[in-house]
């Protein structure tokens, strides 16, 4: 079982109320958040899960020297856009990209996308998100459940696939999906022989975020238990024990994502879920 260090922290995301302002609070600057990411490496956690954004990647590169974890980014990060939108306007975004891909490529990949051949735009979009990230160390991309779910609600199934293949050809990197929605994207992801990648649920005692429910995604892990699982949110309204009947539950599971603040806590959780696997 991977365990993985995730980022909600950096990015003011606590579902506690009231943490979410102390954490932006704290992470002010990638210095912050390269102090954390000291911390994780120094416990022995190696994986980094993360959205992409502009502190993270300078934080990872102020770090990789000394802690080069592998890298797991993540896609889109939607006040990355809304804040390109507010300095620039719309227009001056719309520019700007083009300017960061080169006229000619967004205008053959445009052209290939009014054919319905969408993966030369992608390819395009993903590159210029993961603009300044070490790509040596990267071993996954990920696209984010805002994204994932929006498209798997809108029966686009074929935009998944092409995630996945541009990820996993042009890329050389592992896809991963996060979902709200575990079997539903397994079905259409595995069950439609795209098998070569992973998928991030939640999944807790409480079934905090967890749907339909906690009994139907157990099941759903059970029936792919072939394939790779990620369970995040495990820590959300649980303590240590509880942690650990959960992840009893689905001993298939392929890895855990857990995400804090505290060096003590990332310490403490990481040897929790370490003495688990073993």
């Amino acid at each position: 079982m991977k365990i993985y260090f995730g980022d909600n922290q950096f990015l003011g995301v606590n579902h506690s109320a009231g943490k979410g302002d102390d954490y932006l609070s704290k992470y002010e600057t990638a210095e912050d958040v390269a102090g954390t990411l000291r911390g994780a490496w120094e416990v022995g956690i190696r994986d980094f899960a993360f959205t992409v954004n502009a502190k993270t990647i300078k934080a990872i590169n102020l770090v990789k020297t000394d802690c080069p974890f592998n890298l797991h980014p993540s896609l889109p990060y939607a006040h990355r856009i809304n804040d390109l939108v507010l300095d620039k306007g719309l227009a001056g975004a719309i520019l700007f990209k083009i300017r960061e891909f080169g006229f000619f490529n967004l205008f053959n990949a445009g052209l290939a996308a009014l054919l319905n051949k969408n993966r030369k735009i992608l390819k395009l979009l993903v590159l210029s998100e993961l603009d300044g990230i070490p790509m040596e160390n990267v071993r996954s991309i990920g696209l984010l459940n805002i994204a994932t779910d929006f498209i798997l609600g809108s029966k686009r199934r074929d935009l998944l696939e092409d995630f996945y293949f541009v990820v996993a050809k042009d890329f050389n990197c592992k896809p991963i999906f996060y979902t709200m929605n575990f079997g539903k994207l397994a079905d259409s992801i595995w069950g439609e022989g795209l098998l070569d990648c992973a998928i991030v649920f939640n999944y807790n005692k409480n079934s905090f975020r967890t749907n339909p429910s906690l009994n139907c995604v157990r099941e759903a892990v059970e029936r792919y238990r072939e394939r790779e699982t990620i369970a995040m949110s495990l820590f959300s309204g649980s303590q240590a024990q509880e942690v650990c009947d959960v992840l009893a539950e689905i001993p298939s599971i392929s890895g855990v994502l857990f995400g804090s603040s505290s060096r003590e806590n990332i310490k403490s959780n990481y040897m929790l879920l370490d003495s688990y696997r073993n």
